[in-house]
């Protein structure tokens, strides 16, 4: 009996939190849209998850801001009430803030992968249905035969043969997983094959329509690219060149004029070993950023 009180104590911080959490969430109409589209698992899975980790940081910042302000003020009272104030007004929204940017960020990292790799997804589907008229078995041969080579789409193709299973007639499904998917290419698809299906048109007429539109998207998307590499790469060129530059002029300067504290061996250890390397890991990271949104 003793055990199993404990065991409440101790789970009821969690309990509290997820059903608080769910609330906040609430707030958020698409929220639970969001976290299936981003890949992270069901709702209820990221409101238990999120109300764990939360938990865990309010606990260990509780404990250890009461410790501290008892150690320095001797007052059980001030420490509780500090424990409390910190735990439950910083740490607690900063955790509810921090929970939903990662949605976010996953949603849009996604989008990103998906949208780069949607030619070979459209490729194989439009490959598919020439052979199979029926468009439940198109994804349903895409889940069971590709699933390794398309599995960035992994999450929209399980929904959709769950939902079939489930009897959700097929346009019905369609247009629930476009709902929730990160790639506006892969959303114009399924609600397109959804009304087709109402309507009785050709499937793969709307796939070669959208995959028109989406080379010629791709291709500005490449240009911008280029234009974009070529201006960071003129950048980090003016920093190499000026460097020398600079060095000999402050080389110059402190020795016609010293400057108290400062010595031309430190500036130019700092421009060597910090600034260079620094601007060069620089552009490396946001030449990678810019190259990864259109690499397939």
């Amino acid at each position: 009996m003793r055990k199993k009180k404990v065991f409440n104590y101790l789970t009821l911080l969690p309990k509290l939190l997820t059903s608080l959490l769910t609330t906040l969430y609430s707030k958020y109409p698409r929220i639970e849209d969001y976290v299936i589209g981003s890949g992270i698992g069901s709702f209820s899975q990221y409101v238990s998850i999120s109300s764990r980790v939360s938990s865990i940081a309010i606990t260990i910042a509780f404990f250890s801001l009461s410790m501290l302000t008892y150690y320095l003020s001797n007052s059980i009272l001030l420490s509780i009430l500090s424990g409390l104030v910190v735990s439950l007004g910083l740490v607690l929204p900063s955790c509810y803030v921090a929970s939903i940017g990662y949605v976010f960020l996953k949603y849009r990292s996604r989008r990103d992968v998906m949208e780069a790799r949607f030619p070979l997804l459209i490729s194989l589907m439009s490959l598919v249905t020439t052979s199979e008229k029926n468009i439940s078995r198109v994804f349903e041969v895409l889940d069971r035969n590709y699933r390794e080579v398309l599995k960035d789409f992994q999450v929209e193709l399980d929904m959709i043969t769950s939902l079939v299973k489930l009897n959700y007639p097929i346009n019905e499904a369609l247009a629930r997983v476009a709902k929730i998917t990160p790639s506006p290419t892969l959303r114009e698809v399924l609600l397109g094959l959804s009304t087709s299906l109402i309507i009785g048109s050709e499937p793969l007429e709307l796939m070669s329509t959208v995959t028109s539109k989406y080379l010629e998207k791709y291709t500005l998307k490449v240009e911008r690219t280029v234009n974009e590499l070529g201006i960071m790469l003129e950048i980090y060129l003016a920093i190499a060149l000026l460097a020398p530059v600079v060095i000999g002029s402050l080389g110059t300067l402190l020795v016609l004029s010293p400057v108290g504290g400062i010595s031309f061996e430190l500036i130019v250890f700092i421009l060597s070993y910090i600034v260079v390397p620094a601007s060069s890991i620089a552009s490396m990271i946001l030449i990678d950023a810019v190259v990864s949104k259109v690499m397939i």
